[in-house]
């Protein structure tokens, strides 16, 4: 459907504004962030369904051929999502892919040491069980990322 607007006081524009607040009047419009990047996960929990919000998560990481984050609070989810998906549903400022089982928040990093090879070594907040080593090919990204 096109709509041509030629004069925003043109009554047919104002009859189109009351008919649009019409439909929704009492319906609750959700709003997609205007960045486009996922704010939240609706992860399940035993029965009940939980929803965690990005900021609250610290990394994502494959185990067993299955996705999982973890949270601020050291709580393990489940997610039905791969590694190559989440990247680009995260926000590239708060998320960096080191490797290709680890997608960091750079809030969840602690330290980081040189690593032989000429690759990196996280120590990150809760810890791992792994250790994260940021991969040869992505060293100077996350070199940037983290404000060289």
């Amino acid at each position: 459907m096109r709509i041509l607007v030629v004069a925003a006081d043109h009554p047919i524009i104002q009859q189109l504004e009351q008919a649009l607040r019409d439909m929704t009047n009492g319906m609750e419009v959700l709003q997609k962030p205007l960045d486009g990047y996922r704010q939240r996960f609706l992860v399940k929990q035993g029965q009940k369904l939980q929803s965690v919000d990005i900021q609250d998560i610290c990394y994502f990481f494959s185990e067993d051929r299955f996705i999982f984050f973890r949270t601020k609070d050291n709580q393990k989810y489940l997610i039905e999502y791969r590694i190559e998906e989440l990247e680009q549903m995260l926000d590239p400022g708060l998320f960096f892919r080191v490797n290709r089982a680890f997608l960091v928040s750079i809030k969840a990093i602690e330290q980081v040491y040189s690593y032989y090879g000429h690759r990196l070594k996280l120590l990150v907040t809760p810890a791992a069980e792994k250790d994260i080593i940021v991969s040869r090919d992505r060293v100077a990204g996350f070199r940037v990322w983290m404000g060289e």
